[in-house]
């Protein structure tokens, strides 16, 4: 596993107009090559009337583009591109066009296509996926305040299960494990129950959306 930049986990659509063509640009998240192919799929279920439904995806080391009957190299190739100059992984862009009449030209289309997908990019929310793990605190109420002190900079807090003890639910970084541990340890003299999950990939702390 390794961290990589992705986008947040609403679609995002933009809309331009060049030279009296419509090109709509929707972005997301996803998290396999057969989420993208159904993402795409949706998009040319939508746009049916469209001239156009252009794509490309990049999931790990997996990556597919399509030109959808334009010119070889002027769509799918410059959307692809364009994910990939802005360092995101696990994303899908679909630009379609609606034809106006007035042809772009080689240079146009990829000018047009490249700039659809760095907008929609733009617009997007980014989010880092962090090498993480969760981490369980159980304690008695007593040490309750004390251990949300001591864990409220080094750790994300996502739950609070009440019981005959506390068991408080953290996301941590998975490199500070270790200081975890010994924080958690040292604020409670050792009177606690720490449990740490296996590392997970994992967006740290909370998405806008």
């Amino acid at each position: 596993m390794k961290e990589y930049l992705t986008l947040g986990a609403a679609e995002v659509t933009i809309e331009n107009v060049i030279e009296k063509s419509r090109f709509i640009a929707s972005a997301i998240r996803v998290d396999t090559a057969e989420q993208a192919a159904a993402f795409v799929e949706s998009k040319r279920k939508k746009y049916y009337d469209a001239t156009h439904n252009c794509y490309a995806y990049i999931v790990g080391d997996k990556a597919k583009f399509s030109d959808d009957n334009e010119p070889q190299g002027t769509a799918g190739m410059p959307i692809y591109e364009c994910i990939k100059n802005n360092g995101l992984d696990c994303v899908c862009v679909v630009v379609t066009r609606y034809f106006g009449g007035v042809k772009l030209g080689a240079g146009g289309l990829v000018r047009a296509y490249s700039g659809a997908c760095a907008d929609v990019l733009r617009s997007a929310d980014k989010v880092s996926m962090r090498l993480c793990r969760r981490a369980e605190v159980t304690v008695e109420y007593s040490l309750l305040k004390v251990v949300r002190k001591a864990m409220q900079d080094v750790a994300v807090e996502q739950r609070v299960d009440f019981s005959d003890k506390v068991t408080l639910h953290y996301l941590v970084l998975d490199k500070l494990s270790n200081t975890i541990a010994d924080i958690i340890s040292q604020n409670t003299l050792g009177k606690c129950r720490l449990v740490l999950s296996d590392t997970i990939l994992s967006v740290y702390g909370n998405e806008k959306n």
